[in-house]
């Protein structure tokens, strides 16, 4: 039954395009949007295809009972209370039609708004979990328009406008039929005035507003990207007074969307001088070459093109609307599209007893370009190793193969005899804590970065981790406790403090090993050796926890048992 309901809506989808624009790239369009579609939305659009059809038919209704009325009102000698009565009973139904009409609409935009749900979940789940090498080689800020934006633009220009594109053409072919079998003359003129009008519209205006559409979206990114980048690099554009470029380069975007927004709407204004033309030239031939009765006959022509005007309008709108934004169809297919790095397999978790190996590994990046090679390494538990060597080497990637995040292009790594791999990391992860050059910082308060993704944080074991890294006073003297917001990014924050928040984190979390990239680099000598002092009376107080140090302070270095230099792959006692 859900095959066949989906085959219908495909179906309905389908045909509607073969008939509104007739064209390889509509049909083509639909099958992708409906590729798109999950299978449960597949079985829904089949309701929503007949609330479309449904919702046709009740206008078309709407449209016809105002015929009866008007031939009341034109025939000679009426009663004026029959015809008063007459409009009661058409306004009654006109009501119930329109309270109808409302409840059916409510169905298509659930629908809408379910997709747009679905699409942007699965598009920021298939990002973040295609990996490092991925989000470092992407705009967050592109990341971000796409999952969000872009998503919501699908929905509501393409989706909405398929939808209102259907019921618009089906209540057109309703009245046209009507109108061909009451007065076969004024139906054909009606639409010898109307398709040639719609069909001329669409072939001149489609290239060029998927041309106008896609320069759009691309001036309004990199209008975010300038905004983003001037927030965030503030002291650095002041003190080189440069922010004039950034200025610039903004003035320069916003010429570049007002000057596709301009050519959009001149295109917007097409629909209602084509619709009113094709009305008078409707008219026109009716008044040359039609028969019978002419004040009925264009009575009942102009009741139709009350009603004709307003679809005719709409479908050539949605049209424009369909064609600026056909370029998120391609956008949501890239972003829903599944790789290999984001399919997660449910494995038995982690144990972590004896050693970590590391076997003949080597790593090159995506353009061939070798880093490492043959480095091979045994971290035993409750070890207390250090990395060293030079800027570039290679210490933060090795550290990215170890924590999983990247796949070794070479050899392999063994945590008990089992191999690492993307699809089995997360169960790594619940052993390992991170303390990376760089901390991340969320928009919370002071107790939510500390015990980050536990949503009811143990208040007391925060205070004793931030004890620990010497942030206790400073946490008690803040105007909210741990409740303190820690404003965006940690704008509120020093360098050490960031710092000592990330080495807070990982207590918090009472990991089995510890990896610390850098994480005493922001800190003073002081700071840092309170630090190294903490740690070494962690590794004491718990002699089965293994910490892995990448440093360039000898300082830093000196709580490890041994250090491994990166660059000769020999260990130093």
């Amino acid at each position: 039954m859900g095959e066949r309901a989906a085959g219908w809506g495909n179906y309905f989808l389908f045909h509607l395009h073969k008939t509104w624009g007739g064209s390889t790239f509509a049909s083509v369009m639909v099958k992708e949007i409906f590729a798109l579609l999950p299978d449960k939305a597949r079985r829904r659009s089949v309701w929503v295809a007949l609330a479309v059809l449904v919702r046709a038919v009740l206008d078309f209704a709407g449209v016809a009972a105002l015929i009866p009325l008007l031939l009341a009102v034109l025939k000679p000698g009426g009663s004026r209370g029959e015809m008063l009565l007459l409009c009661g009973g058409v306004m009654g139904f006109v009501v119930l039609k329109n309270g109808l009409v409302v409840l059916l609409a409510r169905v298509e935009s659930s629908f809408q708004l379910e997709v747009y749900r679905d699409f942007s979940r699965r598009m920021f789940v298939n990002y973040y979990r295609r990996g490092l090498l991925f989000l470092k080689s992407k705009s967050s800020v592109q990341l971000g328009h796409e999952v969000n934006y872009v998503c919501y633009t699908f929905c509501l220009a393409v989706l909405a406008p398929l939808f209102r594109m259907a019921g618009d053409a089906v209540l057109i072919l309703f009245m046209m039929t009507a109108l061909v079998v009451w007065e076969p003359m004024a139906g054909l003129l009606l639409c010898a005035a109307f398709v040639p009008l719609s069909l001329l519209y669409s072939v001149v205006v489609r290239r060029r507003l998927r041309l106008y559409g896609q320069e759009e979206l691309e001036a309004r990114r990199r209008q975010s990207r300038t905004v983003v980048e001037a927030f965030r690099g503030y002291a650095e554009l002041e003190i080189a007074q440069a922010f004039g470029s950034s200025l610039a380069s903004f003035d320069q975007g916003m010429r570049s969307i007002v000057h596709s927004r301009q050519r959009m709407e001149r295109y917007h204004l097409f629909p209602q001088f084509l619709s009113e033309a094709a009305i008078v030239v409707g008219i026109g031939l009716l008044i040359g070459v039609g028969k019978g009765d002419l004040g009925v006959v264009s009575g009942v022509f102009a009741v139709a093109a009350f009603r004709l005007i307003p679809a005719m309008r709409s479908i050539l709108n949605s049209w424009v609307m369909l064609q600026n934004a056909s370029h998120t169809v391609q956008v949501v297919a890239e972003g829903l599209k599944e790789t290999e790095e984001a399919k997660v397999e449910e494995e038995h978790p982690f144990s972590f007893a004896k050693r970590i190996e590391l076997r003949n590994i080597g790593f090159a990046f995506p353009d061939g370009s070798l880093l490492f090679e043959g480095v091979n390494l045994t971290i035993h538990r409750g070890e207390r190793i250090g990395v060293r060597g030079a800027s570039g080497s290679g210490k933060s990637t090795l550290f990215n193969l170890l924590l999983g995040f990247l796949t070794p292009t070479e050899g392999e790594i063994l945590v008990d005899g089992r191999r690492l791999t993307p699809a089995n990391r997360s169960g790594w992860h619940k052993l390992v804590g991170y303390v990376p050059q760089e901390i991340f910082i969320v928009e919370g308060s002071l107790a939510d970065n500390v015990a980050l993704g536990h949503v009811q944080p143990d208040r007391t074991r925060v205070m004793q981790v931030l004890e620990q890294v010497s942030l206790k006073e400073w946490a008690e003297n803040l105007p909210q406790g741990l409740d303190t917001p820690l404003g965006e990014y940690g704008s509120r924050l020093s360098g050490g403090q960031k710092q000592r928040i990330g080495i807070a984190r990982a207590l918090y979390k009472e990991a089995e090993v510890l990896f610390f990239d850098e994480a005493t680099s922001a800190l003073d000598n002081r700071t840092e050796s309170e630090i190294n002092r903490a740690l070494e009376e962690l590794s004491e107080r718990c002699r089965e926890l293994t910490l892995v140090v990448i440093a360039h302070r000898e300082s830093s270095l000196r709580v490890c048992d041994r250090v491994f230099d990166l660059e000769t792959k020999t260990f130093k006692v």
